[in-house]
């Protein structure tokens, strides 16, 4: 690997801190696009990989990034009390189940059509947040709202595996609409949830690559270990950095940047997928 492909995947992985500290995203959403482009110019990248696996290796490659990127900024966020733990933990066991079954089904099942649903989710989610406040946060007892959180952790599991992120795009707007928290918590205890799932994605795709053809040298399964651990080591540089601001912002300027953010990357799905169809 050159110098330059270091320092560019070492770059890419300081945005992708950053915004994973900020909004509570685990960064799938920058690391995938990237990686697609990377491995489509083997001439600068330096990794010559069939086209047929590219896709599973970017996706896999991006959840393990994810899960240590998503530990520090947890625990940055838990010092500070911001993690609602009593949501987090049940969704995380939930996504843990689906993140496995989603893994298996983004090997096997057309992606395009979900992407462009999912992209109408994340746009219609984004416009709501913009517009409007976000609904009043409930407080649940214990052993109330359970049905919420089993329903936000299977959802976020499943597509977070399918589509290569780690599961904060799915997370936000069910922890704002369903499970209904406080929008200074929800980045926090997004950033746990997604330690979950991505590591549950992580180990699928691990132990279905095992063996696998193609795929390039330095890999674990479907995992880029060569490729990952530049951009890993920019993320745990910047992750802090986001998690800070983040609490510095007010509360409805956050919601306002949450939905800014879903809009454009909801929008940009849907267009990138209905061209492929």
């Amino acid at each position: 690997m050159s110098a330059t492909v270091f320092l560019a995947l070492f770059g890419v992985g300081l945005a992708v801190g950053l915004v994973s500290g900020l909004i509570g995203i685990g960064g799938g959403v920058l690391i995938v696009p990237f990686l697609y482009f990377f491995y489509a110019r083997p001439t600068w990248s330096g990794f010559d990989v069939p086209a047929g696996v590219q896709a599973a290796i970017a996706h896999a490659t991006s959840l393990s990034i994810i899960i240590p990127t998503a530990l520090r900024g947890t625990w940055v966020y838990h010092r500070s009390g911001l993690v609602v733990w009593r949501t987090a933990l049940p969704v995380a066991l939930a996504s843990v189940i689906s993140a496995t079954l989603g893994a298996r089904l983004a090997l096997v099942v057309p992606e395009q059509a979900l992407k462009i649903a999912f992209g109408g989710l994340l746009v219609a989610s984004g416009g709501q947040l913009v517009l409007r406040r976000a609904p009043r946060p409930r407080v649940l007892g214990p052993g109330r709202g359970g049905w919420r959180s089993v329903l936000t952790g299977v959802l976020v599991g499943a597509l977070s595996a399918f589509l290569g992120v780690g599961g904060g795009l799915v997370a936000i707007p069910l922890l704002i609409y369903l499970v209904r928290l406080d929008v200074k918590e929800v980045a926090a205890t997004s950033l746990a949830i997604i330690v979950f799932a991505a590591a549950a994605g992580t180990l699928t795709y691990i132990v279905s690559g095992l063996g696998a053809e193609g795929l390039p040298a330095g890999s674990l399964g479907y995992v880029h270990a060569v490729v990952a651990l530049p951009i890993l080591l920019g993320a745990t540089v910047s992750v802090g950095w986001g998690a800070r601001i983040n609490q510095r912002v007010p509360a409805r300027r956050l919601q306002v940047l949450f939905g800014g953010v879903f809009i454009v990357l909801g929008a940009r799905m849907i267009l990138e997928n209905v061209t492929r169809m």
